[in-house]
């Protein structure tokens, strides 16, 4: 991971760029898979399930498991469930459609539906909203003091 963070400028890992680039990913999440009838959000989820697997594994073989640790749990407590729910709703939506094919509800999507949706959709904000404060000044602090 430290490796990952030498790559960038300082500048780059703000709460903006933080916030709205894990905005994207959960809009992405959400909606593509409607739209894609739930390819792009179990690409997506795979995708970003094997990046951070592939960066556990690097620091575990490299001895860094300790900076892993510090720089993924203070903002992924809420990142990673955060991305789990959008990905949720993004199975949500098309799940309803297959049942609706298949004459198990009478209605393509009832406004539960769409509320539900909606309300996975917007837990996944908040939670990514708490995330990108976090990341950007409690494990951006942690990064700068373990890469010095």
């Amino acid at each position: 991971v430290l490796f990952l963070l030498k790559q960038f400028d300082e500048s780059v890992l703000n709460f903006q760029y933080i916030l709205f680039n894990n905005l994207r990913v959960v809009f992405l999440l959400s909606f593509g898979g409607t739209l894609t009838f739930g390819v792009l959000t179990f690409l997506n989820l795979l995708f970003n399930t094997l990046t951070l697997g592939a960066m556990f594994y690097f620091d575990l073989t490299s001895d860094n498991l300790r900076e892993f640790f510090f720089l993924i749990l203070p903002h992924g407590v809420f990142e990673i469930p955060g991305l789990i729910i959008a990905g949720s709703a993004g199975f949500k939506l098309p799940y309803e459609l297959l049942r609706f094919a298949l004459g198990k509800k009478n209605e393509i999507i009832s406004e539960e539906d769409a509320k539900e949706f909606f309300k996975l959709v917007g837990i996944s904000i908040l939670l990514i909203f708490i995330a990108a404060v976090i990341e950007s000044t409690i494990t951006s602090k942690l990064a700068t003091s373990l890469v010095e």
